[in-house]
């Protein structure tokens, strides 16, 4: 407990950094607790000592405005302008993982019978599979953009300028590119860290928007937990909190 007050007032720690300082220390006294259990007694004590309490951060998530302001600074006349488009189309339709956006071949676009209708196939964590409905627009630009830059033999969707995959770092350096631009015609975005995983919010957001159930949003998102979706709930609610102020 002194520990804490000397991280608090000396330091100027804040309660997270304070936290993560508690976690480490517990961590080792759950060590001794299995190592040495003459200590049981001083272990007890020291796992009880509560966590600091510190504000949840608001997650940022993008309104339809902010996406289309993005979109709209791709410049499709290039390949690197129009596969940026349709990697943010894709983000913002389904609300995949980054690492799950990277996977995505040509062959996982499933075409059903209407026209412009389609699912993607996600392959997610523990190599588990999910199908999610393509909107109308997000299928016809596919069309316009595979014909336009045909994809290759390993059919993968997402390619640099070398022609080698398209990493994390290469996805997220690109989406900063695009806010930097957009910004100048939607300033909100400027107040927002607009990361991968940003679009996967905005996409629960948009059906919690839409009263779709949770349980099935945790389905659209791959979660393995309705706990986990359990926190953009919390978010939704804050933005209608805030609202009604």
């Amino acid at each position: 407990q002194d520990f804490c007050k000397y991280l608090e007032s000396k330091r100027n720690n804040k309660p997270v950094t304070i936290n993560n300082r508690i976690a480490a220390i517990k961590s080792f006294i759950h060590y001794v607790s299995e190592m040495e259990p003459e200590y049981s007694a001083i272990t007890k004590r020291a796992l009880m000592l509560p966590a600091q309490k510190q504000e949840q951060s608001t997650m940022d998530f993008l309104t339809k405005e902010e996406f289309d302001s993005m979109v709209a600074v791709c410049d499709t006349n290039t390949f690197i302008g129009a596969r940026d488009k349709l990697m943010l189309m894709l983000l913002y339709n389904s609300g995949a993982r980054v690492s799950e956006l990277l996977k995505i071949r040509l062959t996982d676009i499933q075409k059903a019978d209407a026209i412009n209708h389609a699912n993607l196939k996600i392959y997610g964590k523990g190599r588990k599979q999910r199908v999610i409905p393509l909107w109308k627009s997000t299928v016809t630009y596919i069309n316009k953009y595979t014909k336009d830059y045909p994809i290759g033999n390993e059919g993968e969707l997402f390619m640099n300028k070398n022609g080698d995959k398209l990493t994390r770092s290469g996805v997220r350096t690109r989406i900063n590119s695009i806010v930097a631009h957009a910004v100048e015609h939607t300033p909100s975005l400027f107040e927002k860290n607009v990361t991968p995983h940003t679009f996967r919010l905005s996409v629960a957001m948009n059906l919690l928007a839409s009263e779709v159930d949770i349980s099935t949003i945790a389905i659209w998102l791959g979660h393995a937990s309705i706990e986990t979706t359990h926190k953009y709930m919390v978010a939704d609610m804050e933005m209608k909190r805030k609202a009604m102020e």
